[in-house]
């Protein structure tokens, strides 16, 4: 296996330094000028090898990337674009040249932003825009957004086109799947009292979306109203959306709508918050369409409300992760903390989730599959028809005198259903229960050393045939504040089934910090793979076995 660098890689290398210098350079006279420039450098390599197909397939894996994103604020206008060098994409298409551009002016509670850009309304029910490289996930906007807010109201508005390509599609055949969107979109918040704001939002989007080799064109009406409170005792804050899409390939429009609710209370060493989700944007049947994650009445992508259940941040608490169904899913999160010392903290986390409806089957009244009551549709269920899911966290954790070294002992349950509408039989279940030790001790004042030790158990059972198997992980970094670090990963499974064909996996890695401005990070080894999410967008990380190289500069 070749992990060095090719011929082919080292003129971006080259390209990419020189640029960085010249713009490091050339920020020593604009900063006299009262002008600051800032720049942020991310290059990435990588070479070896991946699986993928769900391993059915190995190919040889090589990519280089470059992504040189610079800001010019000269008083109240600000500049900034990006540089970029994907040739090739660790994942994703190729591209060679410049893109998020934009200028903007900001003065006196005024925000204008003319070129690419992101955006929130309240939550995100309605329109949430933003960007996830490590999952190549891309909703900017190319147009404009004005912004104006005083102590008493808040208004903005922006008008664009978003050509979105979705990053499930990356790898498929062809080309990647592309959507196009032209939005327009306001929103206004009223803030009579500070204890108080409300307001809501308008989005309508002309779409222009594939459909069996041909352009689907559909209409997307989205209002929404929101409010949220501060009260003695408590924080509230709720928000409707309602959802109406009109497809040139759809008879009928097609209706939905979302509401997300929360209530926190926090006093002295302890908080609680209670989370509710009822999402509904497009409930089909699981013969029609439930089965195309990618059909034209889903969610709309510019939409990515809360997902009220837990991200994890260790590795193993990751596999097999509850992938929300924006489309139909109800539930709760319910989270709280408490520290009876300053040296004691405790966490715990409750979630739950399921469909709104049960789905059966009725030979004496027909072919397909007939909507069920089971359970309040507002609240989410246990029963299988309603593929339900539920989980439980909690971890304690101990700081020691210097507030640097510490022990934290965490715990998670996770119990899902997928249920086979077409044969009850043949339902998937699974249940997993994850213990975590993590402990990191201060050597000296600039040693310290982290070692982190997962146990996942999990009990399948697919196709009426049960299996038991179990999870390891084991990861340890040495480091030497704040420049040096040095460590690695082994993880290892019973598991028979896994798509990688293999039982263990090794990962040696190491940063080095040089001055204040460039930190260098470099692995090797063999990855198991797996989900990546943010907010509830995922995607799947092939099985790697080779070298990575990273190199992020600022300045």
């Amino acid at each position: 296996m070749n992990i060095g660098i090719t011929k082919k890689a080292i003129r971006p290398v080259l390209t990419a330094a020189a640029f960085f210098w010249v713009m490091q350079f050339a920020a020593i006279p604009a900063l006299a000028q009262n002008v600051q420039v800032s720049v942020n450098n991310v290059l990435n390599y990588g070479s070896g090898s991946e699986l993928r197909d769900l391993g059915m397939t190995e190919a040889d894996k090589e990519y280089f990337e470059n992504f040189s994103d610079v800001r010019i604020l000269a008083d109240n206008v600000i500049l900034g674009f990006r540089l970029e060098y994907s040739q090739p994409a660790e994942y994703g298409p190729d591209f060679s040249g410049f893109r998020r551009k934009f200028i903007g002016y900001q003065r006196d509670g005024l925000d204008i932003r003319i070129g690419d850009l992101y955006a929130l309304h309240n939550r995100g029910l309605s329109l949430n825009l933003f960007e996830d490289r490590v999952i190549r996930y891309d909703t900017s906007l190319e147009g404009a957004r004005a912004e104006y807010e005083t102590d008493f109201f808040r208004v903005k508005a922006l008008a664009g086109t978003i050509n979105y390509l979705e990053h499930l599609t990356f790898e498929d055949p062809g080309e990647p799947r592309e959507e196009i969107y032209r939005v327009r979109s306001a929103a206004l918040e009223l803030k009579p009292d500070r204890r108080i704001r409300f307001g809501g939002a308008y989005t309508y989007a002309e779409g222009e979306l594939p459909f069996f080799g041909e352009v689907d064109t559909v209409k997307t009406f989205l209002p929404e109203a929101f409010v949220s409170v501060r009260l003695p005792f408590a924080r509230i804050h709720a928000g409707y959306n309602f959802r109406r899409m009109d497809l040139n390939s759809v008879a009928d429009s097609t209706t939905g709508g979302g509401f997300y609710g929360t209530i926190s209370h926090t006093g002295g060493g302890y908080g609680i918050t209670l989370e509710y989700k009822n999402y509904s944007y497009d409930i089909v049947d699981p013969f029609a369409r439930r089965g195309d994650p990618l059909r034209n009445t889903r969610m709309s992508p510019f939409q990515s409300p809360p997902i009220a259940h837990k991200e994890h941040s260790y590795s193993l608490m990751t596999r097999d992760p509850h992938l929300v169904n924006f489309n139909d899913e109800v539930g709760f999160f319910l989270e709280g903390f408490y520290s009876p010392a300053r040296r004691y903290n405790i966490n715990a986390s409750v979630a739950m989730a399921s469909l709104h409806h049960a789905w059966v089957t009725r030979p004496e009244e027909g072919f397909g599959f007939f909507k069920e009551r089971k359970g309040p549709v507002w609240f989410p269920s246990l029963v299988d028809e309603r593929d339900p899911y539920w989980e439980v966290y909690t971890d304690f954790e101990y700081l020691f005198p210097d507030f640097t070294s510490y022990v934290k002992v965490a715990y998670n349950h996770r119990n899902r259903l997928f249920y086979n509408a077409f044969n009850p039989d043949f339902n998937e279940k699974i249940r997993a229960n994850t213990f975590v030790l993590d402990v990191q001790y201060a050597l000296t004042s600039q040693w310290s050393v982290k070692v982190i030790s997962e146990h996942r158990f999990v009990h399948e059972s697919i196709l009426q045939d049960d299996s038991d198997f179990y999870d390891q992980m084991l990861s340890l970094q040495i480091a030497r504040s704040p420049n040096f670090s040095f460590g690695g990963r082994f993880e290892s499974t019973t598991y028979e089934f896994d798509t990688s064909g293999e039982k263990r996996w090794y990962t040696v890695e190491a940063s080095y910090r040089i001055g204040r401005s460039h930190t260098v990070m470099a692995s090797y080894g063999r990855e198991r793979g797996g989900f990546v999410c943010t907010n509830g967008v995922c995607r799947f990380v092939n099985a790697f076995d080779g070298f990575r190289f990273s190199l992020m500069s600022s300045f």
